[in-house]
């Protein structure tokens, strides 16, 4: 993949030394140039970017380590010495390389072969780096690396992006900080992923979540693959994570679902919706009574012939709202066109439900009243109470039979269904 060329500047060496160091052959990928150091300044004009430097220096050379470490800058330095013990902690801390005299011809060949060994194993580790931070950084989804205690070893471009914090500023710290999480939020353990990173680690495995992050910009929705980083004896050492930020797809879903469920104009549920809903409900069992209140407004055709369907859309969004407002406690539902539903899943007692749909007619007939165009709108109202068990069509049907009934009764009124009902022959426009 690559190609390194290392250039060797030799200071103090014998012509046999450096003979047998021309001789040596280099590593695969590797290629090598020698030159004699005369003088520390030589070495400014050779050490260029994409070219290893290294400086092989004996004593007798008479540079001292600390103005080889100077001159030679971040490039890698050997010194040769037959005093190694003599020398101090700075100088030793100067050299990346001490190579301890007498050097024989074998000795020569060995230091020089783990020199070139590390030089390759240094270049191989950087294709490594190199490897791994094309292949992250290009990726729009998040990805990061963590020690075992939850610090932050590496991540890539889209991490940092979100929240807006740089690599470096990154790497060590925990998600408290990268996050902007408060110490409450930390303390209670709200938006820190730590439940998810030590279930990867309990159970040793893959896992994938959806988690709530709290960002610079806000709250963020995201799908995560985590799974656990071992060291070579299996031991878990941290975790890796990549996340895809589904906020916006989650927010289009819910709208998508609303949509779905909901009535385009009032923003009650819609008879879809109800089917559902209901069978939820049943089939987990903790429905001890149901009671259904079926509306339907008296008239109203006449406001669509004389003002209209842009007046009775107006009317209907005034008659959802009212049930909003007196029946916060219930399902809503618009089946379609004036005809509407107030559904009470508790155990609600008759008396009340009478009197709080006796008010909601009243209301709506007082409000229409100062209508000059529209004093004989009203509304009647069915109700029919059921058990936990008792199926949605069948309440449906007693609802609608009891509505009929007030209509019968002349309208702007509710009955209760009762089986009689059943035997009564009602026609009546509605």
């Amino acid at each position: 993949m690559y190609s390194a060329k290392v250039h060797f500047w030799l200071a103090g060496m014998t012509a046999e030394q450096i003979e047998i160091l021309k001789n040596i052959v280099p590593l695969e990928r590797f290629s090598h140039c020698f030159y004699q150091l005369q003088s520390l300044d030589e070495l400014e004009k050779d050490f260029v970017p994409g070219i290893i430097g290294v400086v092989i220096a004996d004593e007798s050379a008479g540079f001292s380590p600390e103005a080889l470490r100077s001159a030679a800058k971040d490039e890698k330095v050997v010194f040769c010495t037959a005093q190694a013990e003599a020398m101090s902690e700075e100088a030793l801390s100067g050299i990346d390389f001490l190579w301890s005299k007498p050097l024989t011809t074998s000795l020569l060949k060995f230091y020089f072969g783990e020199l070139l060994k590390y030089l390759k194993l240094e270049k191989d580790l950087w294709l490594t780096g190199a490897y791994l931070d094309n292949t992250i950084d290009p990726v729009p989804d998040l990805i990061w690396y963590k020690d075992i205690k939850g610090a932050h070893l590496k991540v890539n471009d889209a991490f940092c992006e979100v929240v807006g914090k740089t690599k470096d500023d990154i790497a060590g710290r925990g998600h408290c900080y990268i996050w902007g999480l408060t110490p409450e939020e930390y303390a209670k353990g709200e938006y820190v992923c730590m439940e998810t990173e030590n279930e990867v680690i309990k159970k040793g495995t893959t896992c994938l979540f959806e988690e709530q992050v709290k960002a610079p910009e806000g709250m963020r929705i995201l799908m995560t693959y985590k799974t656990p980083i071992r060291d070579v004896d299996g031991t878990i050492i941290g975790t890796v994570g990549m996340a895809r930020n589904v906020t916006k797809e989650r927010q289009y879903q819910k709208k998508i679902l609303e949509m779905a469920q909901m009535d385009v104009l009032t923003g009650l549920a819609n008879r879809r919706y109800l089917e559902s809903y209901i069978e939820e409900k049943l089939q987990k069992g903790d429905v001890r009574q149901q009671t259904f209140i079926y509306f339907d407004l008296d008239h109203f055709k006449q406001v669509n012939d004389d003002c209209g369907h842009a007046v009775g859309d107006r009317v209907l969004l005034y008659v959802a709202s009212s049930m909003k407002v007196d029946f916060p406690d219930a399902f809503l539902v618009r089946l379609g066109g004036d005809e509407f539903l107030a559904i009470f899943l508790t155990e609600v007692s008759l008396e009340e439900i009478k009197e709080r749909v006796d008010e909601f007619i009243h209301d709506i007939k007082e409000h229409f009243l100062t209508k000059s165009d529209m004093t004989w709108l009203s509304v009647s109202a069915g109700i029919a109470v059921g058990d936990g068990k008792t199926a949605m069509d069948d309440l449906l049907h007693q609802s609608d039979m009891a509505l009929y009934a007030a209509k019968n009764a002349g309208r702007s009124c509710y009955r209760v269904y009762d089986v009689s009902m059943e035997n009564e022959h009602i026609f009546i426009t509605r």
